[in-house]
């Protein structure tokens, strides 16, 4: 799998934990739920403004040449959701796709190019067919907000298999969730650039994008082969 090339170490335990989505890490600033008078639990904001505003921040550096949007986890938290952050803000020739397990198609629209698919996120091979129907082959963002397991997360960075080389993956949860947790802070620094968190007093957000001297280097290499890194790609299926 593409993590085991991108990661510097495996993340995974190897024990049922790698399956639980949060709980495991205390968060290191105390964001957690609380309880009103009722003894009934009060859950912190999922998504704040500082998730939002690092979320615009991010998309808006590539926004002019972003053709292709994947968003994993879509719309769970109405206006306030990233997605919105990416349908206001796209151009309106950039495809957008969402994927999640419940029924997300209240935001389809064909005319702006934005659509959902009910599905589950480890379907990788069925959702690539899906992409191809759409015309997609590269994306330029992908946004990974689904289950936030350790095992989940390895199956999600997948996708990045399909990120554009000025692509830019975001992660919500690298607070303390140990998928998002563990991953981004284990990616390679040799091949990515990495903001781990960037919303420390919430769940957090983080983004990862490829360091382009790395790209050189492997297109300087294959130039003694008389091969383009694009041609290779094709040739491998990738």
């Amino acid at each position: 799998m593409k993590w085991e090339k991108d990661l510097t170490k495996d993340i995974r335990t190897h024990s049922s934990m790698d399956d639980i989505d949060g709980g495991i890490i205390p968060h290191p600033r105390g964001y957690s739920h609380t309880f009103d008078s009722s003894g009934r639990v009060v859950y912190p904001i999922e998504v704040t403004e500082c998730n939002r505003v690092s979320l615009l921040n991010k998309f808006e550096k590539i926004k002019d040449k972003c053709n292709a949007i994947l968003e994993i986890g879509v719309a769970r938290n109405n206006e306030e959701s990233f997605c919105h952050v990416f349908l206001k803000n796209k151009k309106k020739d950039c495809i957008y796709v969402g994927i999640d397990i419940e029924d997300r198609s209240f935001i389809d629209d064909k005319e702006k190019n934005i659509y959902t698919i009910k599905d589950s996120s480890s379907n990788y091979v069925s959702n690539l067919e899906k992409f191809k129907e759409l015309g997609i082959d590269k994306f330029d963002f992908i946004f990974i907000d689904g289950l936030h397991s350790i095992n989940q997360v390895l199956i999600d960075w997948e996708y990045t298999n399909l990120l554009s080389d000025h692509g830019i993956v975001g992660f919500h949860d690298t607070s303390c969730h140990p998928g998002p947790y563990y991953f981004i802070r284990n990616l390679n620094l040799e091949k990515w650039e990495v903001e781990k968190n960037c919303c420390p007093d919430d769940w957090g957000i983080g983004f990862a994008w490829q360091k382009q001297d790395v790209k050189i280097k492997v297109e300087e290499k294959l130039k003694k082969f008389d091969i383009t890194l694009d041609e290779l790609k094709y040739a491998l299926g990738i």
